[in-house]
């Protein structure tokens, strides 16, 4: 058997397709654990085996994880490859730092994270002169973020401001930007942003990197925004051969600048383009397939494709009704803890989902309450501790001398007397002299009101600073150590009374250790490569899957991952569908999708999960069963737990009961389901309630709105967080609000 046809041989007809098309445009349409990744890489190394040189294709794919895994396999199928495999952000920061001279830049610029963002946009937010106390430096700083991934440049951004709040980042935003160019560093939109305009703007680049790439492959391609489509395209013009991989289902960014239209459009945008659809899942049982394919069919904005599996038709989907969130969480983990104590499952094969990260509070008490062993998958917290921040912006001040948020966290950290004052002082003659503050601090005789102590430090710091950076060809791990010596960090660590102090020690020993593992993959790596690393994980890189753990993750962190048995918490109306999408159909979609996602990383057994009450945000409120729950086939099992209690039903128990027995006879009678009613509460619990019949709006009621004005209600239906109400606006049309603090004056009723 030949080389290429070993490829070939374990792979499905439309897989064959994909990774032997010729040139041309591809789009291939990959279903739900439909072995994309396979079709991906066995391309890779069939384009090699072909003749193409490794240097003339590019593998992109969304997550550090997700690239690791793809270079592994095409290592394995093609050994001593150089193929480029990265993330999008991975490539933008090495074009960036390769072709720095060309764009006007220092190559070594500091990749800002979000805190430093917010940190930046608050100082230009101040020195706007906005007196403004509405909007935070962070929803600022994300309505900045979003413009980047939109493709939209400052001087665009304020001609199409219309409403206070978008007039005020107007202003922010340029101001922004000039701060991060004289700190010569880039936040994380700019990594795609500058890279994508450079492409546009200048031809000689593009037409070079374009020949460069001849063969451009993308994986999670519905989950592209305006910037990256823009560096797809930009690279795909002389040589088309661009091949992208998606599933419109499970486009599930929408939030953070993805466009769900690039992968619709891309046969408009490619019209010589060919495509191939894989729906053979190898992933779950046929219940959970036909459950999640039900689901995601309510949606309009999809390329509709039936998933179809040969694997058993397995356990049916399960809906397990909870009293509280307490009660579901504690339930989650029995169930859990009794599966492996079976010998049916380990832990490591269980996941539980939830939309937002809050949730995981009750779920940790529960776990330590029953000894079982967990993981909360939230990036890498181990570098957000205060200690390795603290050590990591020493590292960026020495990579980056410019980096002015890194000097103002580092500079009296361990105190060296320099005070509000004297840094303020400092900052001034910096911005008139247009330099940097550790040049500036190395310059603090010429500052005539810092004197003293504050005078000393600075001068000490900026000659300790100058002394490591001639150490910056070090290995990582030997400088981290060096930096932890000279600062006096840790000696400030080892010397404190303080118990805390002590693991802050053991944290920042093992950064050094981090730095060395780094260093050891690779030994032409530097400090550079390792902030960079840093600062592009995703939640999933921190993760460890080969732990016999239980693994706790949001729905958006669950992306391309698969789990024996899989739990999807507090799908409830509000939360899952959020509450933000529940005024605009297309969001409801995503969230639609989300869970569509979260369904389907189940290999063997799904449980979808919902309490009739939840403490939340402080407060204890009745819940609505989610809408997606409703959209389920009727093959799908409910359970109640509380229904096998051995206790004295009330009236509330037999309504229930009688709720149940409707379920089960669902099937028979074609009817929707029966939604389990709330039980009356425990009167200590006291409990927000949701009617409020104070509101005064109605049908037909005149309501003033502090920007729409006047207006008519149309519409009125719900309570509390759900409640809706359209309002027609002589000057506006009509507008939906939803929600339980809506800003709408009650003046009237309209005369007949």
């Amino acid at each position: 058997m030949s080389e290429s046809a070993e490829l070939l041989a374990d792979l499905t007809d439309d897989q064959k397709a994909a990774v032997t098309h010729g040139e041309g445009p591809l789009l291939i349409l990959a279903g739900a654990g439909s072995g994309k990744t396979r079709a991906i890489t066995r391309r890779v190394a069939y384009l090699l085996r072909s003749g193409v040189r490794a240097s003339n294709i590019l593998a992109i794919t969304f997550t550090n994880k997700a690239a690791g895994e793809m270079k592994t396999r095409v290592e394995k199928l093609a050994p001593g490859n150089k193929v480029w495999v990265s993330t999008f952000h991975s490539l933008g920061a090495r074009l960036l730092r390769q072709y720095a001279d060309r764009l006007g830049y220092d190559r070594n610029f500091t990749i800002y994270d979000m805190d430093d963002r917010n940190k930046l946009v608050k100082d230009a937010l101040e020195a706007s002169g906005i007196d403004n106390v509405k909007f935070s430096p962070e929803r600022i700083g994300g309505a900045i973020s979003k413009a980047k991934n939109q493709f939209i440049t400052p001087a665009a951004y304020q001609k199409t401001a219309t409403d206070f709040f978008q007039q005020t980042v107007s202003v922010v935003y340029p101001l922004y930007e000039k701060r991060l160019r004289n700190a010569n560093a880039m936040d994380f939109d700019d990594l795609l942003y500058l890279p994508a305009m450079a492409l546009k703007l200048n031809e000689e680049l593009r037409a070079e990197l374009d020949a460069r790439f001849r063969y451009v492959l993308i994986d999670e391609y519905q989950d592209t925004n305006s910037a990256q489509y823009q560096i797809v395209k930009q690279l795909s013009r002389d040589y088309p051969n661009v091949c992208v991989v998606g599933d419109p289902d499970q486009s599930i960014y929408r939030w953070r600048g993805s466009d769900i239209k690039i992968i619709l459009d891309f046969e408009r945008d490619f019209p010589q383009s060919r495509t191939i659809t894989l729906s053979q899942n190898y992933r779950s049982t046929k219940s959970i397939i036909h459950a999640a394919s039900v689901l995601i069919d309510h949606n309009k904005q999809r390329k509709k494709k039936d998933l179809v599996t040969d694997n058993p038709q397995g356990d049916p989907v399960n809906v397990i009704t909870f009293d509280n969130g307490l009660d579901e969480a504690d339930g989650v983990v029995t169930r859990i803890k009794e599966a492996v104590k079976s010998g049916k499952f380990k832990y490591r094969d269980h996941a539980i989902f939830m939309r937002i990260n809050a949730l995981t509070r009750s779920l940790e008490s529960a776990f330590v309450k029953h000894g079982v062993p967990f993981q909360i998958v939230k990036g890498l917290a181990f570098f957000e501790r205060k200690e390795n921040r603290d050590v990591l912006a020493y590292l960026r001040l020495l990579a980056n001398p410019q980096d002015t948020v890194s000097f103002l966290r580092v500079v009296n950290e361990p105190v060296r007397g320099i005070g509000k004052v004297s840094l303020d002082k400092l900052q001034s003659f910096a911005a008139g002299q247009e330099i940097g503050l550790l040049v500036a601090a190395g310059q603090v005789a010429r500052i005539t009101e810092i004197k003293g102590k504050a005078a000393t430090g600075l001068r000490d710091f900026h000659r300790m600073m100058s002394e490591l950076r001639s150490r910056l060809d070090l290995p990582p791990h030997e400088l981290v150590r060096l930096v932890l010596e000279k600062s006096g960090y840790e000696t400030m660590l080892r010397d404190s009374t303080d118990e805390e102090d002590a693991d802050r020690l053991m944290n920042v020993g093992e950064l050094v250790t981090a730095a060395k593992q780094f260093w050891d993959e690779d030994n032409s790596r530097t400090i550079t490569d390792f902030l960079e690393q840093i600062t592009l994980a995703s939640d999933v890189d921190g993760w460890d899957e080969q732990a016999d753990h239980v693994s706790v993750m949001t729905l958006h962190a669950s992306k391309g991952l698969e789990f024996p048995v899989v739990y999807v918490l507090a799908v409830e109306q509000g939360l899952l569908p959020h509450e933000r999408s529940l005024s605009n159909d297309e969001e409801v979609e995503e969230e639609r999708r989300l869970c569509f996602v979260g369904m389907t990383r189940a290999m063997k057994e799904l449980y979808l999960c919902h309490a009739r009450m939840r403490e939340f945000r402080g407060q204890l409120n009745y819940c609505i069963v989610s809408q997606f729950i409703q959209e389920l086939p009727r093959d799908v099992n409910f359970i109640d737990p509380s229904m096998s209690r051995n206790v004295a039903r009330t009236a509330a128990d037999e309504w229930r009961v009688k709720s149940s027995h409707a379920a089960k006879d669902w099937a028979d009678t074609g009817a929707r389901p029966f939604i389990p009613p709330v039980r009356k509460p425990n009167p200590d619990l006291k409990p927000t309630i949701p009617d409020a019949p104070d509101t005064g709006l109605a049908l037909g009621v005149l309501v003033q709105h502090e920007e729409f004005g006047l207006g008519t209600v149309t519409e009125y239906s719900g309570y509390g967080a759900l409640r809706r109400v359209k309002v027609r606006f002589p000057a506006h049309g009509e507008k939906l609000f939803v929600g339980d603090k809506i800003r709408l004056k009650v003046v009237g009723r309209r005369k007949a």
